[in-house]
């Protein structure tokens, strides 16, 4: 006999863990104030494997087929409660097969991005590109941006940077988690993703693919990502003054913009337009900059 109550803690456990857990944005007291104060130490976690990432890009039909192919056929049989059982059995097994046809397709996903990204990992391999990202860093926050950097401040600001270069070839992405901590107790947490289209026209990567972003050691590609950095350390400073924007509420809508070849909508709120770029506030409370293409509804 399976007792109802375990079975319903197992069903709902097997749910949990197909879903990642995503950052949530956080601010606490003053942060802006109190670097500006007391200075702050900078922590970067970064690594070079990260910085070249492909963008994953799950196909919805794959899963489909995946998941129509292997249905678990479980017959129930039985009365009462073993035709309970039965139908947890079918439950537990649809939650399995399903978790499972999510894994390997998206295992398929980072393979194809893994493949698609290897010949710049290949230019950029040996030129310390997660040395030189931290130096560019270092550098922009030097100019006192978030306050002076001071390296015995009980205050660190830690940042975890990963660049993705978009599926098209043609624009590259920028994430960048950052935590601000008082000893053990956090200030701040928040997510950053900055967007920028290549330099080149988007219709050129059909034809010569990769290649723009290899020059030189893949200097282009850290030219964009240099620009990230700046606008970052941008968006990081008006996020920490504003308290993550708590008095700009703005109007939830419907966000269109373009990235070289790619067209986005996504839900979120509009918090500027400064004419070269635009910044919004995602459902996550995650904020993004893209460049002026965008469009509002």
């Amino acid at each position: 006999m399976i007792e109802r109550v375990p079975l319903l803690v197992l069903l709902l456990s097997l749910a949990a863990c197909s879903t990642s857990e995503a950052l949530r944005p956080h601010i606490d007291r003053d942060p802006a104030s109190l670097l500006k104060t007391n200075g702050y130490r900078i922590e970067v976690d970064v690594s070079e494997a990260r910085l070249v990432q492909g963008d994953i890009l799950v196909n919805g039909q794959k899963m489909l087929d995946q998941s129509r192919s292997s249905t678990p056929m479980v017959q129930a049989s039985g009365a009462g409660n073993s035709m309970g059982a039965s139908a947890a059995g079918v439950m537990i097994g649809g939650i399995l097969v399903s978790q499972l046809n999510k894994t390997r397709v998206e295992s398929d996903a980072r393979k194809e991005a893994e493949q698609l990204v290897a010949p710049l990992r290949l230019a950029t391999a040996g030129t310390g590109l997660d040395q030189w990202f931290e130096e560019q860093l270092r550098a922009e926050l030097a100019s006192g941006l978030l306050g002076q950097v001071v390296q015995n401040s009980p205050y660190t600001v830690r940042f975890e940077p990963q660049a993705e270069l978009g599926h098209a070839l043609d624009s590259i992405r920028l994430i960048t988690e950052v935590t601000v901590t008082f000893g053990h107790e956090v200030l701040y947490k928040g997510r950053i993703e900055v967007l920028d289209a290549a330099d080149w026209k988007p219709e050129s990567t059909a034809t010569i693919g990769l290649n723009p972003w290899l020059a030189d050691q893949g200097q282009p590609y850290k030219n964009a990502l240099q620009a990230g950095i700046s606008e970052t350390a941008r968006v990081l400073a008006l996020d920490l003054e504003s308290h993550h924007f708590a008095n700009n509420p703005g109007v939830e809508q419907t966000l269109r913009y373009t990235l070289g070849t790619g067209r986005f909508v996504e839900r979120g709120r509009l918090l500027s337009d400064d004419g070269q770029r635009a910044l919004f506030m995602g459902l996550r409370g995650w904020l993004k900059s893209v460049p002026i293409q965008t469009a509002t509804r």
